[in-house]
């Protein structure tokens, strides 16, 4: 175990426990912490993705049941029930997140490599800022809504399970969030917030395992970064990211609906922006 990043490790686990399940980038404040403390800011985006098994382990827990219906539901996935329609959407989501999301993650990696530290987090502060408008239009749909009425079995059909898995895939950018790009589309698709964020929380399982694999397959960004880390404190950080998830889904899925993160999102932007500026500067 590398000693000298076990707080590091526990307190990446921690953020990403916590922050998957709010409109904030949690691969981002993973990326900044570790960044910070001295961590190749590519690498640091990796380790940021690798986080997500944690908050996988925890997601499918906590949704077995649909989990377990919807693989049920493989018998006959173009059937007309609810499992059936779920099953569809979460595959098209799915496929539409990796046609976007696989070369994003491909030329971030690259672009951070070619331009260096300082102005990459010149890069995640702008793509902070961009969250933060979308997560103030989804905060203002709440709003307009008034007070969430209860759940149904409405389930995305074609179209919209495109959009969303597309838009899902931009969260492959860092300073993108994923709940936040996904809810908005479902919100502007007439569904109900805690709707949305249900079905945004269920594409999450899938998205979660991919995001974690996907440095680990595609070149070597996620043995860098394992390496730089420390094998068995890497598990450590999962670890720590799924039993804080565990504990954070069904809170989050009470009160995300009422929760207004826009503002702290602009305000980490701004943070970022100016240490990078003043990096950049030489002070």
């Amino acid at each position: 175990m590398n000693h000298h990043y076990l707080i590091p490790a526990l307190i990446a686990g921690l953020i990403q426990g916590i922050v998957e399940w709010l409109p904030v980038s949690s691969k981002t404040m993973i990326t900044i912490y570790f960044a910070a403390i001295g961590i190749k800011v590519q690498n640091a985006y990796s380790l940021g993705l690798i986080a997500n098994f944690g908050s996988f382990f925890a997601a499918l827990y906590y949704f077995r049941k649909e989990a377990l219906l919807t693989l049920k539901a493989l018998a006959h996935p173009f059937g007309s029930d609810h499992y059936a329609q779920l099953l569809r959407y979460l595959v098209i989501a799915t496929l539409a997140t990796g046609v976007t999301g696989i070369p994003l993650y491909i030329l971030v990696r690259h672009t951070f490599s070619a331009i260096g530290g300082s102005a990459a987090m010149v890069v995640i502060g702008i793509l902070l800022l961009f969250t933060g408008v979308i997560v103030r239009n989804k905060e203002r749909m709440v709003e307009k809504q008034g007070q969430a009425q209860e759940s149904t079995d409405r389930v995305p059909k074609f179209g919209a399970s495109v959009l969303t898995g597309a838009m899902q895939g931009l969260a492959g950018l860092p300073g993108i969030s994923r709940s936040g790009m996904t809810i908005t589309p479902l919100l502007w698709m007439g569904f109900e917030a805690k709707e949305a964020i249900r079905l945004s929380f269920m594409l999450d399982v899938l998205a979660l395992v991919g995001a974690g694999i996907v440095p680990l397959i595609i070149g070597h960004g996620g043995t860098q970064a394992v390496t730089q880390l420390g094998v068995t404190t890497t598990i450590l950080m999962v670890a720590v990211a799924s039993v804080v998830s565990f504990f954070a889904i069904s809170t989050v899925l009470k009160f995300a609906s009422r929760w207004r993160t826009s503002t702290a999102t602009f305000v980490i932007a701004g943070i970022t922006l100016v240490v990078a500026v003043l990096a950049l500067a030489g002070v």
